[in-house]
């Protein structure tokens, strides 16, 4: 009796180990045929807001969007660049920076290409947070109107850390509809993209 009470726990501890690994391997199987290469894409479009000093009249808000792509490191963890595109924005300067700078009005778009890492959170089943941190690589584009009426094209490039958000939801397998939040941090010259669209895995 002794020897036969050991030898039952043992067989069955040696049953749930097994059934464990094969649970175990089960699961890795299927996440490596839903996405075996660990890449993602996808887009976004929405209202893209610019942080700029209005004169006498300007608009802060036009059509945006971005297209990004990642590598996963981990499961939670990924390496990840976004290339952000801000529509044209109108500012009509007044008379003292009229004079001051001897421009009268200004049209900008603005151009941005990231890299930095995202960091994604499972909140509920099929819903998860994401949290992005890198760095800006910019290109701003202006059409000057000078105080006598002449025009010039002036591109300036800059670099800016960025930082975003985001929340999706799997809606198919490898599928996602999401929500984000993007911010290029340059003082006057931020800018914020609140955009929405999907993404697929591979």
């Amino acid at each position: 009796m002794s020897t036969s009470a050991p030898s039952k726990y043992s067989k069955t501890l040696s049953t749930l180990a097994a059934a464990l690994s094969l649970v175990s391997l089960s699961a890795m199987a299927q996440e490596r045929e839903s996405a075996p290469l660990g890449i993602y894409g996808g887009g976004a479009f929405g209202v893209g807001a610019a942080q700029w000093e209005c004169g006498t009249s300007c608009n802060r808000a036009t059509f945006s969007g971005k297209f990004f792509g990642g590598k996963r490191l981990t499961p939670g963890l990924a390496a990840e660049v976004n290339y952000m595109f801000f529509g044209g924005l109108d500012r009509a300067n007044d008379t003292a920076t009229t004079a001051s700078t001897g421009v009268a009005a200004v049209r900008q778009k603005m151009r941005a290409l990231s890299v930095g890492i995202n960091w994604e959170v499972e909140l509920l089943n099929d819903f998860t947070n994401s949290l992005r941190v890198g760095w800006a690589f910019t290109r701003k584009d202006q059409n000057l109107t000078r105080a006598g009426g002449a025009t010039e094209r002036v591109i300036d490039y800059g670099s800016a850390p960025y930082f975003g958000a985001g929340l999706s939801y799997q809606f198919a397998r490898d599928m996602r509809l999401l929500s984000s939040f993007d911010y290029v941090v340059k003082g006057h010259e931020s800018y914020y993209l609140f955009g929405v669209g999907g993404s697929m895995e591979f």
